[in-house]
């Protein structure tokens, strides 16, 4: 269980729009053979020999790790084209590379709406267009966070392969909720100068309402955003 006070902290896989947000590829992409594209790393080389063909052009940038200046050919793509129910994105299979691949529509890391007390705050359109069949669709990933004086409990359902993220109360727990305490050991400890500047105005210890029973998850109204009202198993 994890215990953080927030006023908005994201509990979604923060997806941006370029959608890379398991790292892995997904087999969702026609078998064409234009349709795959092959990652292109800069190559560090000098200007003056460097030569483009093929209707490549020349790149000129920094290295994305260590800032130094490189360049490289470049030639744009043609666009993934993915068949039905995926759509095209790209992934990242390695440090500073980029390939373009298709994740399904029903993708589990997709947000499209908060719930467990979670409100939204920021959208992000991983896609907007015509996907296979001739459909226009716009797909609209939702962040959700916790309210202020909430805290988010991350908790490991029964069966479950990931973790869910309830906002819970800090104070004035209901019913089938009970008080616990929570400690900074670092700043209660902190005797050195540096130690106690960083702490001035952290509390040593924070009050919170957890499930009295640990097998228990809370409950909550229909509406977006409403506060945990009692737990249940």
């Amino acid at each position: 269980m994890g215990f953080y006070y927030t006023t908005c902290v994201s509990l979604a896989f923060f997806v941006v729009a370029l959608a890379f947000p398991r790292e892995t590829s997904v087999s969702g992409q026609l078998n064409l053979p234009h349709a795959t594209t092959s990652a292109s790393p800069p190559a560090v080389t000098e200007d003056a020999n460097l030569r483009c063909v093929d209707e490549s052009t020349i790149v000129y940038t920094t290295d994305c790790t260590m800032g130094t200046p490189v360049s490289y050919c470049w030639k744009p793509k043609p666009p993934i084209k993915c068949r039905a129910g995926y759509f095209p994105s790209v992934w990242h299979p390695d440090h500073c590379m980029e390939e373009q691949t298709c994740f399904p529509l029903n993708a589990a890391w997709i947000t499209t709406e908060c719930s467990n007390g979670a409100i939204p705050y920021s959208t992000t359109t991983l896609y907007d267009g015509t996907l296979a069949g001739g459909k226009s669709t716009a797909i609209i990933s939702v962040s959700c966070c916790c309210g202020t004086n909430q805290w988010y409990s991350m908790t490991m359902l029964d069966g479950g392969s990931q973790s869910d993220t309830f906002c819970m109360p800090c104070n004035n727990c209901p019913p089938g909720m009970v008080t616990s305490t929570s400690t900074n050991t670092y700043c209660a400890s902190a005797t050195e100068a540096a130690a106690v500047a960083a702490c001035s105005d952290i509390s040593p210890e924070a009050h919170y309402c957890q499930c009295e029973d640990p097998m228990q998850t809370p409950v909550y109204p229909d509406e977006p955003g409403a506060a945990a009202t009692g737990c249940e198993y």
